[in-house]
């Protein structure tokens, strides 16, 4: 097959849509299709890219908040030379909103859906054209990561053969397994994920009040939190931490490579995402760590938090609720480290990118055939 892929962001970017669209893109060129990728582009990262049956376009194309717009204009140049039979985007965005039909490149377009955009007015109505449109079959396939989103979107009218959950996949560093020589470390938490306004809602602020109240009420608990992850509000909530007496509990390390990060996922008794609402759509960082065979904590607020909630030793919590978090995780910590990291290894084959790009291979096959 032929496909593009619309990207709103591709390497050097990190996070979950950066990571989806690499691992499949990569995957659907390896396992023999010409895929075209057209994205934004950043300092060092330019031009056309070729790898193989793999070429990625980094362009300059007018961007809202980060995220490319693509044009009519830009999209004939691109898309009618390439002539693909699949068109890939990831909606809900401005740009998926301004999508000419379907009709006009002879192509169907496929989607994947996963997360709202949030609370503002403007972002309820990006969703709400978005929405519409998959309503009237503009896109004839769409991929969720949970039984959540299928569910959501088949209850507002978008045709139930056109939804299919597929997960997200996760790098190839993760997927071979725990870090060699790696030792778990009771007592050792680990959150990953932005500390910036646009990633405001994974929380962090409600971890830090969990941990206060850890150390409150069981002082006696040995624990270390260690953060990954950089932004605006990085400062703040270093100051934070140290206001409420937790400077030498509080690790913060910033930004990691992938290396780092597989080595925390490896060594950690516990990772902790305390996102507490469908803006996260999915978490990824719960998918990256069973499959190094961590533990995991979430909330029953994520978009996510069926599939999560069902791995071995899963420790899942209300939303939105400090005390709560921290009840989890104490129980985490004084239950110990329960040695079954190989049954989340096995768990986290799901994510695993060969699987997920068979998923999506099968998908396309079904709206070609329509």
């Amino acid at each position: 097959m032929r496909i593009a892929i619309l990207a709103q962001s591709y390497e050097p970017a990190r996070g979950g849509g950066p990571r989806w669209t690499t691992e499949l893109s990569r995957g659907l060129a390896a396992r023999g299709h010409d895929v075209l990728v057209l994205t934004r582009d950043f300092p060092g990262y330019e031009g056309t890219h070729r790898e193989n049956s793999l070429e990625v376009r980094y362009l300059r194309a007018p961007r809202v908040r980060g995220s490319p717009i693509f044009g009519r204009a830009l999209l004939d140049e691109h898309l009618r030379p390439f002539a693909p039979e699949i068109v890939q985007t990831s909606a809900p965005s401005l740009s998926d909103m301004l999508m000419p039909p379907p009709s006009r490149y002879g192509a169907p377009y496929a989607t994947l859906f996963h997360a709202q955009l949030g609370a503002s007015l403007p972002a309820k109505i990006v969703q709400a054209f978005n929405l519409r449109r998959l309503q009237r079959g503009d896109w004839a396939g769409i991929a969720v990561t949970s039984a959540y989103w299928q569910r959501w979107l088949t209850e507002r009218g978008v045709p139930a053969q056109h939804v299919a959950v597929i997960p997200s996949t996760v790098s190839a560093i993760f997927s071979d397994g725990p870090a060699a020589g790696a030792v778990r470390r009771p007592g050792s938490l680990l959150f990953a994920g932005g500390l910036d306004d646009t990633q405001s809602y994974k929380r962090f602020d409600l971890l830090l009040a969990a941990c206060a109240a850890i150390a409150k009420e069981a002082p006696e608990l040995p624990w270390q939190l260690y953060v990954v992850g950089d932004g605006n509000l990085r400062a703040g909530y270093e100051r934070d931490a140290e206001a409420a007496g937790l400077g030498s509990r509080v690790t913060f390390l910033g930004s990691v490579g992938d290396d780092e990060l597989h080595r925390l996922y490896s060594s950690v008794a516990l990772t902790v995402l305390p996102s507490s609402d469908v803006r996260e759509g999915w978490g990824l960082v719960l998918a990256e760590a069973l499959c190094c065979g961590s533990a995991i904590l979430l909330t029953r607020g994520i978009g996510g938090a069926e599939t999560f909630g069902a791995a071995p030793g899963a420790v899942v919590v209300a939303p939105g609720r400090a005390e709560d978090l921290a009840a989890g995780i104490m129980r985490a910590l004084r239950a110990g480290l329960d040695n079954r990291d190989a049954e989340r290894v096995a768990f986290g084959a799901q994510f695993h990118a060969a699987r997920v790009v068979s998923s999506y291979e099968a998908m396309y096959g079904r709206m070609l055939r329509r």
